[in-house]
């Protein structure tokens, strides 16, 4: 009686260190297996976010920057004459501190800035 409780013991024994090695091993690999994953993941993030970032200022117009061409091509609602008074504007009293003082130019209005902020910067 005495040998059979010892061999039950024993391999109870075998099997719970055979199910803790096994599951040792099984978190060790998810853990390998989550780090891996989560590293390209945040690579790709900001890599497209750089790339989102970059294309949104090619598309806006520096208005302390811009050439006549470019302010003309560009924006809505300004022709080379306007196109060239914003550049003698702002190479007689400086650069633009803000959007807002594109309506110090004459012809600017409020309603051309509202038509253009999203291609605007300064």
């Amino acid at each position: 009686m005495l040998l059979m409780i010892k061999k039950k013991i024993k391999f109870t024994t075998r099997i719970l260190i055979f199910a803790i090695g096994f599951c040792h091993t099984a978190l060790a690999q998810s853990d390998q297996l989550k780090v891996a994953n989560d590293q390209p993941q945040t690579t790709t993030k900001l890599v497209i976010n750089k790339m989102d970032n970059r294309q949104l200022m090619d598309d806006k117009v520096n208005i302390n920057t811009a050439s006549e061409e470019e302010l003309a091509e560009k924006l809505n609602g300004v022709g080379l004459k306007k196109a060239q008074l914003i550049v003698l504007h702002r190479k007689k009293f400086g650069g633009f501190k803000s959007i807002e003082h594109l309506q110090d130019v004459p012809g600017i209005g409020l309603g051309f800035i509202e038509k253009n902020r999203e291609k605007l910067t300064y």
